[in-house]
């Protein structure tokens, strides 16, 4: 007999896009056993417990739309998945993990749920469930429940798992809307990639790659830093020599790429005020060449000095030290004043003119075929000159060299790609249960491929039981299609055609036959459509049409291709087109490839 409880069945830490969202979740499967019977507003004192001790409850939205509707659904009456969602997100936001997304969704087996949950640090959101399934059943049974205690432990939790608050304000500016940077977390502790590839950077809190170690050693060495600043003229002193009569307040001022964003004042109570507007042009270049002296391209240059509205002399004050990845804290949390966006001071010194630091990236979701695609577009991006990674049924590939033999179409083999910094351009093959189980390895691409679905191939596993759900989750493709990017979509399969509304970028379609009703409409409006006719691959603009090679030429379908293997090779070529791949190039990849896997 199941028992009244919550118990936790499995954890799918989802670490890129899913059906879920474009962000990392952790999906926990969750059985309420005899709880099924007993919504919220059946069990005495519940609904008056939950908002006693965490009353910022009332804050939550949900379905209605507007503050205090999830406790207007625990009056009305909810499900004990739906509850722990939401007491997950609030312990999250109450210790400082970033968070925000949730869901809980039933399964076709009376009693489980998936629940969904926004995961910055996976292991973190793993310790809110669970704290949340303790307060959700201590609120169920009327027993007591330390709240202060728990928030303590979860505090603690975010301090260990979380990126540091200098690393996560240059890491939140990169990946915002209006930057789109993608991020890799690359260590346990403050090293992060940001951008794919070989566009990469990397940072570690305020260090980039472009620190010099010749120049973070200078900015250890005070009685060095103090000569050779001097030796260019800018008043310095050593803070260890005692015998200068120094005198003044503290500041301090960020210098990024030779440009000051930022200072404050520290008074003698540790009070941190922000100055930036008040520093004298003369006083910040001062700043700006002793961060140049010593080599660093971001700086915190500390300085005393009475008033820095004033140019810095001799006798109105000097540098006392110029640090490596100061800590950006007091620019972000000053105790009077407004806080400065110094994050996006560094992202936009690192990428410049509105660089988002990706290479083209290619994603192939569907029921079958995957892997013929993924191995033939990488060869036409290796023939147009690009040093290629491919991760697919096949193995792990960088150029044509097999690293792993075996399966590698599944998100760590898609990171170590994303993560190298020789490739110019990626190619990965996503199936329904790696998007399911792992999600995407990548927060956008350039192009999303879906081949074909045959949705009876997807149930039994992930509690996958109708169309609806295989359609959600490798809709999943095409949903991450960057607004300059290309979805490219089987016109033959209806549920394909489906998704096209879904795409933020150019919707390209193919199939073996020209006359399906959605290629003509589509061409009609203008679009891109590959297909046959007369036997001869067709690339087609609108009413245009050109050319590309003879079925005939195309080595990889034999002489007696089958219909599956054809559409492969047209959604192929339409990846190619849409990455800007040149028709030679193309003809050349259909002319040699082979589906062997090269050694």
């Amino acid at each position: 007999m199941k028992q009244r409880d919550i118990r936790f069945l499995k954890f799918l830490p989802l670490r890129g896009p899913s059906l879920w969202t474009y962000r990392p979740v952790l999906e926990v499967w969750v059985d309420i056993g005899e709880l099924e019977d007993f919504p919220s507003n059946t069990l005495p004192g519940f609904v008056e417990r939950l908002c006693e001790w965490l009353p910022t409850l009332s804050e939550h939205r949900c379905s209605y739309g507007e503050a205090g509707g999830f406790i207007r659904r625990l009056q009305e009456g909810t499900w004990p998945a739906h509850i722990l969602e939401h007491i997950t997100l609030e312990l999250q936001n109450l210790a400082g993990i970033p968070g925000g997304f949730g869901r809980a969704r039933e399964t076709s087996e009376r009693g489980i749920y998936k629940v969904a949950v926004t995961a910055t640090h996976e292991e973190a959101t793993r310790v809110c469930l669970e704290a949340a399934r303790e307060l959700v059943m201590a609120a169920i049974e009327d027993t007591p429940f330390d709240v202060a205690a728990t928030l303590k432990h979860l505090e603690e939790t975010a301090r260990k798992y979380l990126l540091g608050p200098s690393t996560a304000c240059i890491v939140n500016a990169a990946t915002a809307k209006d930057r789109g940077i993608p991020a890799i977390r690359l260590s346990s502790d403050n090293l992060v990639q940001l951008g794919y590839g070989a566009h990469q950077r990397r940072i570690w809190t305020a260090e980039t790659d472009r620190t010099g170690a010749i120049a973070e050693g200078i900015s250890r060495d005070s009685e060095l830093t103090c000569r050779l600043l001097s030796s260019c003229g800018i008043p310095a002193v050593d803070p260890e020599d005692k015998d200068n009569n120094l005198t003044g307040k503290l500041h301090r001022l960020l210098i990024v790429g030779g440009t000051m964003v930022a200072a404050t004042r520290t008074d003698a109570e540790n009070v941190i005020i922000d100055v930036t507007d008040s520093v004298h042009p003369a006083t910040a270049a001062a700043a700006c060449l002793a961060a140049r002296v010593v080599g660093l391209d971001i700086a915190g240059v500390d300085m005393m000095a009475e008033d820095l509205s004033q140019p810095l002399t001799s006798g109105n004050g000097a540098i006392t030290a110029v640090h490596a990845g100061p800590d950006l804290t007091q620019h972000l949390q000053p105790s009077i004043g407004e806080a400065r966006p110094v994050g996006r001071a560094i992202v936009d010194h690192l990428f410049p003119n509105g660089d988002t630091a990706r290479i083209p990236v290619v994603g192939i979701s569907g029921s079958g075929g995957n892997t013929e695609i993924a191995r033939l577009v990488a060869e036409f991006l290796r023939l147009g000159g690009k040093y290629t990674g491919l991760a697919c049924g096949d193995g792990l590939f960088l150029d044509r060299r097999l690293l792993e033999s075996g399966d590698r179409g599944d998100w760590e083999s898609g990171r170590r790609v994303l993560m190298n910094r020789s490739v110019d351009a990626a190619v990965m093959e996503n199936s329904a249960d790696v998007i399911l189980s792992q999600g995407l390895a990548y927060d956008r691409c350039q192009v999303g491929i879906v081949s074909r679905i045959d949705p009876a191939a997807h149930y039994g596993r992930y509690h996958i039981t109708n169309p609806e759900q295989v359609f959600n989750v490798l809709r999943s493709q095409v949903d991450v299609v960057l607004q300059d990017g290309v979805a490219v979509l089987n016109a033959a399969d209806p549920m394909i055609v489906e998704m096209a509304p879904l795409s933020d970028g150019e919707v390209m379609f193919f199939a073996a036959d020209p006359t399906l009703d959605v290629i003509e409409e589509h061409r009609a409006h203008g679009g891109r459509a590959v297909f046959i006719r007369e036997n001869e691959v067709i690339l087609a603009t609108g009413d245009e049409e050109s050319p590309l090679a003879p079925l005939a030429s195309i080595a990889f379908l034999g002489s007696a291709p089958t219909a599956m293997r054809v559409e492969n090779v047209l959604a192929a070529i339409a990846a190619a087109w849409a990455l800007g791949i040149a028709s030679h190039v193309m003809r050349t990849g259909l002319e040699t490839f082979s589906p062997e896997p090269a050694i």
